[in-house]
């Protein structure tokens, strides 16, 4: 539209710049004509006889729509019209002629340019007929402009669409990989040719992404694998220790499970979600189910549900990758957990657009310069929460799938104390 609307007001500027330059040349074209006319005139009528005079005048008078009529002296004259073309045209005719020359428009109602001279102190007057003076509208300068103008909206149309395409292809493609994807089918290289450099840059960039992230997944999962191994022989170890050693015992399995935790991460990390399908999920179901399984756990855990109406748990569906979305909320509440007094809870609000699940705690928070350092992978903080244990991945593997259900996950300090992690989702029902 607004490309439109520029060429149209080039197109009527073009037209105003055409008229502008265009309307001297004629005036002074018209003013020399009319000019013509009065100098042949005067000279006819002075070259005949005096007895000829009245026959000849009778001859001119009508000769191509030209009309001449005696003129008397101090008759009241109607100013010339405030148009700037005919005001051009009068300046020109003035110059050419004597400065006493008298010049007026539709004289006694009679249409047409009035100009006097003057014949042995004889007055007349020459009326050139006012379709001489005036102007047609220029259709078809109108129509070429039409023509003009269609062309050129159709041609930056196409070279809109042409541009925009790519565009848009990059950007979805850099959505895609925002949300964790891989891009299958690279961007074709069909387009203009910085835009070609673009998508040619975009498709290898895509590619090595790809290839690291198989590499990782890969040397995560072997070294997590080789782990396994000897912590297997650890707990078998610390089963065989002599009676006694109970506390020695108690704390190699306490090691070794914390140590088995982080490779299960690792995995976790490695593994990824993408190839899980989206499904139609029961909202009210699926977070009641997650409440009692960390019920069962030991966890002091409440399910608070903030306006949501009575249906929800049995109308209310959404798609999701239920699997990763279990292990997003079981992360975040595990984390709590691990940093709370004792006490979590979730709640569940229902927006017009989306949905938010909170995960709440009473621990001592997180340093605000240091909350999307917690959202990177093997990241963790150096004050109150996460200075103890762990690989530094469980938020970033809730972060990592919750942009890859296009939401948000935020880190909010409470003013009473504790963290909120609160996700957002945009709404879609099944």
């Amino acid at each position: 539209m607004l490309i439109s609307a520029l060429l149209l007001i080039a197109q009527i500027v073009s037209l105003k710049i055409f008229d502008y330059f265009e309307r001297e040349p004629r005036a002074k074209a018209l003013a020399q004509e009319i000019v013509t006319i009065v100098n042949f005139t005067k000279v006819s009528l002075d070259a005949a006889a005096y007895n000829k005079r009245l026959q000849l005048l009778n001859e001119l008078s009508g000769l191509g729509d030209v009309n001449i009529y005696p003129a008397y002296y101090f008759e009241p004259l109607e100013p010339i019209p405030d148009d700037p073309f005919l005001q051009l045209v009068v300046k020109n005719i003035k110059e050419k002629l004597p400065p006493d020359t008298l010049i007026t428009i539709n004289h006694y109602d009679v249409p047409g340019i009035w100009v006097s001279f003057e014949i042995d102190y004889a007055l007349f007057w020459l009326v050139v007929p006012r379709t001489i003076i005036d102007r047609p509208f220029p259709w078809h300068w109108i129509g070429w402009g039409t023509i003009v103008f269609a062309l050129a909206i159709l041609g930056s149309y196409a070279t809109t669409q042409r541009i925009s395409r790519p565009l848009r292809q990059v950007i979805n493609g850099a959505e895609q990989i925002r949300k964790g994807h891989t891009i299958i089918n690279p961007l074709p290289l069909d387009s203009v040719s910085e835009f070609r450099e673009v998508s040619q840059a975009f498709n290898e960039m895509s590619a090595n992404l790809s290839k690291i992230s198989k590499e990782r997944r890969f040397l995560l999962a072997s070294v997590s694998h080789d782990i396994r191994t000897p912590l297997t022989r650890l707990r078998l170890s610390a089963e065989m220790l002599p009676k006694g050693s109970d506390v020695m015992k108690e704390s190699m399995e306490q090691d070794i499970n914390e140590i088995n935790e982080i490779i299960n991460q690792f995995l976790e990390f490695a593994r990824g979600f993408e190839d899980e399908p989206m499904t139609p999920t029961n909202l009210g179901k699926f977070l009641s189910d997650i409440r009692d399984k960390h019920k069962r756990m030991g966890h002091n855990f409440k399910l608070k549900k903030k306006n949501l109406r009575i249906d929800i748990p049995k109308k209310l569906f959404i798609d999701i990758r239920p699997l990763a979305f279990q292990r997003c909320l079981d992360n975040l509440i595990n984390n709590a957990f691990f940093y709370s007094h004792g006490e979590v809870s979730m709640a569940a609000v229902l927006m017009e657009e989306s949905f938010s699940i909170s995960i709440i705690d009473n621990g001592p928070g997180i340093p605000e310069d240091q909350k999307d350092l917690l959202l990177r992978p093997f990241e963790r903080v150096d004050e109150a929460r996460g200075n103890e244990g762990g690989s530094g991945l469980g938020l970033a593997i809730a972060d990592r799938i919750i942009k890859a259900h296009s939401g948000t996950l935020e880190l909010i300090n409470r003013k009473k104390g504790g963290l909120e992690a609160k996700i957002t989702i945009p709404l879609n029902y099944g």
